[in-house]
């Protein structure tokens, strides 16, 4: 992906509009000082002085071959703001999937022995609003747990024949449901392009609202298969190229020249 320099529209303040000037030269590639100078019309001297300023701030380094190009400031906000992109978007996914079945929708990932709910539209929002929830909970036998140990491995932990058996049936249909101590948890698979789970989309009610009183239906969920395959894609694309990517690239290359 090539990264395009938006349209600049001057602010009020002039250093900062020679700074985005000189970071718009940066964005298209390496460049050296006269190449800066010559793009942005601005002197040498001025040129100069911001660029050994900006590098003081890690937006601009040097490569081996003195030329400028993007720090790692800059790679790390990149980061910071997809990451925000990809969270507001996610974040949407969980609200839509809410409206259409009414259940409470909570994304999962896995830290060691422990699975933590990193996002979740809820059906009644708490006083505070909806947040991310950091909450640890232990890896049990719930139905989020009994996903997340069917993708691990068979180890110690699979001591039966007919536990080995469940978890192979659980991988193979992606999903399982069953009871919890709020009622009815339908548990679904985000795995990524090479089949390793990424987290656990789960869908929870009182058991007397679902369907049957005992399970959720077929469209309820063949929504949340869905939905689970969306934000697999949007997860496997954060990994693959990307601005932040690319910016972490160039910085990568960086080798110990400096401004003379």
């Amino acid at each position: 992906m090539k990264i395009t320099a938006p349209s600049l529209v001057p602010s009020s303040v002039g250093v900062l509009n020679k700074i985005s000037e000189i970071l718009a030269v940066l964005e298209k590639g390496p460049a050296c000082l006269p190449e800066v100078v010559s793009e942005t019309g601005l002197k040498r001297l001025t040129v100069h002085r911001l660029v050994l300023a900006m590098q003081e701030l890690d937006l601009v380094q040097a490569d081996e071959q003195g030329q400028f190009i993007v720090g790692p400031r800059l790679a790390r906000l990149a980061m910071v703001a997809q990451h925000a992109i990809a969270d507001r978007e996610l974040r949407r996914e969980l609200s839509v999937l809410r409206a259409t079945t009414g259940a409470s929708v909570r994304l999962h990932q896995r830290y060691g022995d422990q699975r933590i709910c990193v996002a979740e539209a809820l059906r009644f929002k708490s006083a505070a609003g909806e947040r991310k929830s950091v909450r640890a909970v232990a890896i049990a036998t719930d139905p989020v747990s009994r996903v997340f140990l069917a993708w691990r491995r068979f180890s110690r932990d699979h001591v039966t024949r007919d536990d080995a058996v469940a978890c192979s049936r659980i991988r193979h249909r992606g999903w399982v449901q069953g009871a919890d101590e709020g009622g009815l948890v339908l548990a679904v698979a985000v795995c990524g392009r090479d089949g390793e789970l990424a987290a656990v989309l789960s869908l929870s009610s009182p058991s007397q609202r679902t369907r049957r009183g005992g399970s959720y239906g077929c469209q309820v969920i063949k929504g949340a298969v869905e939905t689970a395959a969306r934000i697999a894609a949007r997860l496997s694309a954060q990994r693959g190229t990307s601005p932040a990517k690319e910016l972490e690239d160039r910085v990568r290359r960086v080798g110990p020249g400096s401004v003379e």
